[in-house]
């Protein structure tokens, strides 16, 4: 027996805007990690000991 397909949910005027603005927001305002030199460096270490570098 086949299962039914069921609507997709679209999003539609306040909704869709909001979203919209929130999204781009989000993409204007997205940051970066940074780590602490030592941490780099530990990894730095890791790796060449692994010889992956």
């Amino acid at each position: 027996m086949a299962i039914p397909i069921r609507s997709i949910p679209v999003l539609e005027g306040e909704v869709w805007q909001r979203f919209k603005r929130e999204a781009e927001k989000a993409e204007r305002e997205r940051g970066t990690i940074k780590f602490p030199e030592e941490t780099i460096e530990a990894y730095r270490s890791i790796i060449k000991k692994a010889k992956l570098s």
